[in-house]
């Protein structure tokens, strides 16, 4: 008959009308919570607490041993509220005579610490650890850099080598360049203007103009 009743206790409590506004708290008789969903449960579990000592009203032995055989076998609660009420059933059991070995434990579903059960598996994860770095050697690095300076010198000067010796013009030697074509134009002027001059003496054509007078002619030509 109590069995029956404890059947009974889990649908009452879950059709009840529970409030679904968000709690205030998250603590329930003493114990705190870490979410309003363990809250929910746990308020849950308080009532059907409630239920069971409204509707059970034996002290035989046998009735109490079969509402903890049943709460448990049924799973009725399912937070520490509960399995209070289900430990201090347990000890008024064990205190009326009954064995503690013929008592079913109480199920605490839940992990407390991390423990790889039978079932489940775990593939190992493979972590390629990074590779040592290496020491740099400085006197290796001190040689190649002072080897890369002095190459970049010789080219360097090679360059400037380069930009002196040729005979097109650059930002090097254009000055000198402009300077000898300048005299070889002057030079090559004059030289026509010679000729001209000897020219009109063939002819013997006067020419009036200072232009070319500081030009020698060779009486003799």
């Amino acid at each position: 008959m109590a069995d029956e009743k404890v059947d009974e206790v889990k649908s009452e409590a879950e059709n009840a009308d529970v409030p679904q506004k968000e709690p205030e708290n998250l603590v329930v008789d003493g114990y705190e919570f870490l979410s309003a969903e363990d809250v929910k449960k746990a308020e849950l579990d308080k009532q059907k607490i409630e239920i069971i000592g409204k509707k059970i009203h034996s002290t035989k032995v046998s009735d109490l041993e079969a509402v903890y055989e049943k709460a448990i076998t049924n799973k009725i609660f399912s937070t520490p509220i509960g399995w209070y009420y289900l430990a201090k059933l347990r000890d008024k059991l064990i205190g009326a005579g009954v064995k503690e070995e013929d008592l079913i434990p109480i199920p605490i579903n839940l992990k407390i610490t991390k423990v790889d059960l039978k079932d489940e598996y775990h593939p190992r994860q493979y972590i390629t650890p990074p590779p040592p770095k290496k020491k740099k050697n400085v006197k290796a690095v001190v040689f190649v850099m002072g080897v890369m300076n002095l190459i970049l010198l010789a080219m360097v000067i090679a360059m400037f080598f380069i930009a002196l010796s040729a005979e097109s013009d650059n930002i090097i030697n254009y000055k000198q360049n402009v300077t000898n074509r300048y005299a070889e134009w002057e030079d090559s002027l004059k030289e026509r203007e010679k000729a001209v001059r000897i020219k009109e003496r063939d002819l013997k054509i006067q020419d009036d103009t200072d232009y070319g007078k500081d030009i020698d002619i060779d009486e003799s030509e």
